[in-house]
């Protein structure tokens, strides 16, 4: 194909079929990340710590049973 030429593809039905749910899941993440990444940083840095001092309970309470 020469440079600047525009690609025509042919849509099947195949092509139009919903997404597997691997590919929902990631979109999701992907998603999340971006809304992420628009926040403060000071406001993941917060959530950061919080879930690390929550499975540090967690793990302390595994250790214990």
């Amino acid at each position: 194909m020469r440079q600047g030429a525009v690609s025509i593809r042919v849509v099947n039905r195949e092509d139009t079929a919903a997404p597997s749910p691997a590919e929902k899941a990631e979109a999701v993440r992907v998603q999340r990340l971006r809304e992420d990444a628009k926040r403060p940083i000071s406001v993941n840095l917060e959530e950061t710590i919080a879930l690390s001092h929550k499975l540090m309970r967690f793990a302390g309470s595994a250790r214990k049973s």
